[in-house]
């Protein structure tokens, strides 16, 4: 036995060595004149086209760089209407051309024409709540509320000790607050108004760039699609059922983001608007609007708009119990959505546990902006599947298969 193993075992390193000594001679040639080893021009070629690749690669990112908003838009509207897409190509008889404008047309009528349409009445709301701020500050009761706060008209006037006789200038005031103020402040703050008034311009024209491209590759996305799908598949260096399983995965991924951020976010906007409208506080669409927004931001949430509220009720209205319901109400409100409601759509389709969910969404805020909300937990969710199919790709041939989501 003891024979038998030590012959096995030298059959077992010469057959090593030979290989060994084959792989040396595909890899490299031994001049016959001088000795020298050198590479040969074929094991060169692999890391030369591996190098010209990165470096077109490179290229074709900086060419397509600016429309990256754009196509990421159209992939978002891409996943969520291309069903409708496919019914109205089946209904057509296969007209591709025909189903892609009707879509395109459905997508205007759901997202684009209602998003004009408020906010064009946002627009009006904001002056509305311009006015009623300039008519606040004509009253005396605004006065009189801000007598009890020191600091704050030692901001808004030029006398760092006007609050202390003020309850006996306060009918003065009334008629002739003009002359207190700080004219270079005021001077300062318009041309801050300015500033953001041009910026706001240039957002606007970015935004109508964006949305007119990404209508355009929306249109040859549901188009060609499936002929642009195909041609990545095969393009891929892995079989056909693990590129599959992993676009039905990404699918699957951006659809639950879609669902959980956006709409939770227009929930939350709409609960805040309720309890607003409610308590008689006036443009309660425009804070609803903003509280949306501000809800993406995790901890924050809609709190940024109605705690002011509240204490305006509470502070200046002297309605403390509309106070006390409106913070209730709003507080409950997204906590209810933020913790039951989200989770729910969130979480258990994405795999990812709630604290990597809240760390993946402010972490994108602060990398991305606000679509870093959509960004964020996208971006670690595709990490985490790719993650998946490389241990799949390691395995044995008859594992690989990627795990079936519950």
């Amino acid at each position: 036995k003891a024979t038998s193993r030590s012959k096995s075992s030298s059959t077992g390193k010469r057959t090593s060595g030979m290989s060994q000594a084959d792989d040396d001679d595909l890899t490299f040639i031994t001049e016959p004149e001088t000795g020298i080893r050198t590479l040969r021009k074929e094991s060169i070629l692999p890391y030369l086209a591996s190098i010209l690749l990165l470096g077109a690669s490179v290229l074709v990112f900086l060419v397509y760089r600016s429309y990256a908003w754009p196509l990421f838009l159209a992939l978002l509207m891409y996943v969520g209407f291309d069903p409708i897409n496919r019914r109205i190509c089946v209904w057509s008889g296969g007209r591709r051309n025909l189903a892609a404008l009707a879509t395109i047309a459905i997508v205007l009528l759901c997202i684009i024409v209602p998003s004009t349409l408020l906010i064009s009445y946002l627009i009006e709301e904001v002056y509305d709540l311009v006015l009623s701020i300039r008519d606040s500050l004509t009253s005396q009761r605004i006065l009189f509320t801000l007598q009890n706060y020191p600091l704050i008209m030692d901001m808004i006037t030029s006398r760092p000790f006007f609050w202390v006789d003020l309850h006996a200038a306060v009918q003065d005031l009334a008629g002739e607050y003009g002359q207190y103020l700080d004219t270079d402040r005021i001077g300062s703050w318009v041309g801050s108004i300015f500033t953001v008034a041009k910026d706001s311009l240039t957002v606007t024209l970015s935004f109508l760039f964006n949305v007119l491209f990404g209508l355009i590759i929306l249109f040859f996305l549901f188009r060609d699609g499936p002929t642009f799908y195909v041609f990545m598949r095969n393009a891929l260096p892995f079989p056909p059922q693990i590129t599959d399983r992993f676009a039905s995965r990404m699918r699957s991924l951006i659809s639950t983001v879609l669902k959980g951020n956006v709409f939770i976010s227009i929930l939350q906007g709409l609960a805040v608007g309720i309890g607003l409208t409610v308590c008689g506080i006036n443009n309660a669409v425009v804070y609803g609007v903003i509280a949306s927004v501000f809800s993406l931001i995790p901890v924050v949430g809609t709190m940024i708009v109605w705690l002011p509220a509240a204490a305006y009720l509470g502070i200046v209205e002297g309605s403390w119990g509309l106070a006390l319901f409106l913070a209730i109400y709003c507080l409950a409100m997204y906590l209810l959505l933020e913790n039951i409601v989200k989770p729910k759509l969130m979480d258990r389709k994405l795999g990812m546990h709630p604290l990597l969910l809240f760390f993946a969404i402010l972490g994108g805020l602060t990398e991305f902006g606000f679509t870093g909300v959509i960004l964020g937990p996208l971006f670690v969710t595709l990490f985490m599947t790719i993650w998946s199919i490389y241990h799949i790709w390691e395995s044995s041939p008859a594992q690989r298969e990627l795990p079936q989501k519950n």
